[in-house]
């Protein structure tokens, strides 16, 4: 080779030098910026944005004809054209691209972690094929048709362009983390806003129920029992302003005689219901029906107030007291008549009278002086109430006072059917048989009348009615069990005053007598009621003492 030869040789190699250093410095240029490549600065910027920048530096790298970016479809797993350069390419580059996934090349592809090419299908174009793939996953494929031969692209521009790919794939997930970021804190945002508006709301109707309730309401510290906030009816019934109220502790303005004895803080309980007293400072004294639960308050244990004002109740029920005191009072001058009339005409010994009579006689009698007991017992319940009864004990026979009561029942056991069966200790009794109890004649009279009379109205026609007695350790068992049944919604409250089933004529003070007797004779009782078993009345007296 003579100078001049070897001369261009050489200028020939230095120019292919000099072209294969200006593409490396220009990729490397490149891959220096693709930090920057899917403009993450900008809180603007979105996923269309970032797939033309892709294709705008692929071609400063290899010049294509045309190019697109292809994605997976998350639902369908599907490569979808998300972008291509020129957008009217777009329809060549996807018929290529059908008939590259017919014939496996673009699965082929898809293994590949560097550039594929392929004839395109006229035979004229190479077809350039680069994976987007992250470490975790394949994003997508970036697809191009070439200008020159794949022979005439330095292989310097190729590895440089496979690490543009893996930016651009990070770039790609970056920009979906940021989407899906961008589109659950709007979501947050949302919600927080509704949230925000929904206890708004609440606060509000919330405000509207309290202020317009005619019961006072107070919220009280548990740890010191300060007073945080109030109604404007617990304001009133207290006669204090909200300021002069708040900070205040609640024993200075209610329930004074429970310092150091508060149902909720002192003795743990969940919840107290009781009668209590406002004392206020122009003197006025106000009686009230007072629930207090507990509640949480930002992390606080707080407790809150209820509060009727239950003077006129008071005042009615003093009132039917005294009404009932002077009926009694009134009641009991004629009947005196009605009793003593009877006496008159049986002391006839001239034979004036026929037996007939002076059955019906003695029946009047009798039923004037059970009215008259009626009467008295009235007057020893009130008594009973208020602590100011005096029991004395005698001895008599529960069987006989039983068969009394029962004899008074007679005409309604025998309409329904029914039969009474007497026992002791579970067992069966002769006619007759008799067990004598420590116990008020009269007040166990009139605690079986009310049990067994309940049991008779209860019991289903043609049922059975038990008696009984048993004599338990010192103490006298007494049961009562018919096959009605006690309805559930006044299970709870039985024994309670004015509770009834709401049959006709009926009071609600049967089974609350009861109860009463048998504390004020040192006893209890409960009961026990269901579908299957009926109704079974427990009595408990104290034995007689040796």
């Amino acid at each position: 080779m003579d100078d001049k030869a070897l001369i261009k040789f050489q200028r020939q190699q230095i120019s292919s030098l000099q072209e294969e250093k200006s593409a490396a410095m220009e990729a490397l240029d490149l891959a220096r910026e693709l930090g920057t490549i899917s403009s993450l600065s900008n809180p603007q910027s979105s996923l269309e944005m970032l797939l033309q920048e892709i294709c705008d530096r692929a071609n400063k790298m290899i010049p294509f004809k045309s190019c697109a970016v292809y994605l997976i479809d998350n639902d369908t797993q599907d490569f979808v054209q998300a972008r291509s350069c020129p957008e009217y390419a777009a329809a060549r580059l996807e018929k290529e691209v059908g008939l590259l996934i017919e014939d496996q090349s673009f699965a082929y592809a898809l293994q590949s972690d560097g550039p594929v090419f392929f004839l395109d299908s006229a035979g004229d174009s190479h077809i350039f094929l680069h994976t987007l793939l992250t470490p975790s996953r394949v994003r997508g494929m970036f697809v191009g048709v070439m200008v020159q031969s794949k022979e005439d692209i330095l292989d310097t521009t190729l590895k440089l362009f496979s690490v543009f790919m893996l930016s651009a794939a990070n770039a790609l997930e970056n920009c979906e983390t940021r989407e899906f970021m961008r589109n659950h804190s709007q979501e947050l945002e949302r919600k927080v806003q509704q949230r925000t508006l929904d206890l708004a709301d609440a606060f509000d109707r919330l405000d509207v129920t309290l202020d317009g309730m005619q019961a006072g309401v107070m919220v009280v510290e548990a740890e010191d029992h300060k007073i945080v906030d109030a109604n404007p009816k617990a304001l009133e019934m207290l006669g204090v302003g909200w300021e002069e109220l708040i900070g205040r502790q609640c024993f200075d303005v209610i329930c004074s005689a429970f310092r150091g004895n508060c149902p909720i803080t002192d003795r743990g309980l969940n919840e107290d219901n009781g009668e209590y007293v406002i004392e206020r400072r122009d003197g006025v004294s106000i009686p009230i029906q007072k629930t207090v639960s507990r509640v949480m308050i930002n992390g606080k244990l707080h407790m809150v107030e209820n509060f009727i004002d239950i003077s006129e109740q008071k005042k009615l029920a003093d009132l039917k007291e005294d009404v009932d005191r002077i009926m009694r009072h009134d009641l009991k001058g004629p009947l005196n008549g009605i009793i003593g009339l009877p006496d008159i005409l049986l002391m006839d010994d001239e034979g004036n009278l026929t037996e007939s009579q002076r059955e019906i006689l003695e029946y009047i009698q009798a039923s004037g002086y059970k009215l008259l007991n009626m009467i008295n017992l009235s007057l020893d319940l009130y008594k009973m109430e208020t602590g100011a009864y005096e029991y004395h004990p005698a001895v008599a026979d529960v069987y006989a006072l039983a068969r009394s009561v029962l004899k008074d029942l007679f005409e309604l056991i025998n309409y329904k059917k029914l039969v009474v069966r007497e026992q002791f200790g579970g067992k069966g009794v002769e006619k007759g048989f008799s067990f004598n109890i420590r116990c008020d004649e009269f007040l166990t009279y009139s605690l079986l009348s009310n049990l067994l009379k309940n049991a008779v109205e209860a019991s289903p026609a043609e049922s059975v009615i038990t008696l009984d007695v048993n004599d338990d350790l010192g103490d006298i068992l007494i049961k009562i069990h018919n096959m009605g049944v006690v309805p559930e919604d006044i299970r709870d409250t039985f024994f309670e005053k004015y509770v009834t089933a709401h049959k006709s004529g009926g009071t609600g003070l049967g089974t609350y007598s009861a109860k009463l007797i048998a504390e004020t004779m040192g006893g209890s009782v409960s009961f026990e009621s269901s579908d299957v078993k009926g109704t079974s009345i427990f009595i408990k007296l104290p034995g007689i003492e040796d």
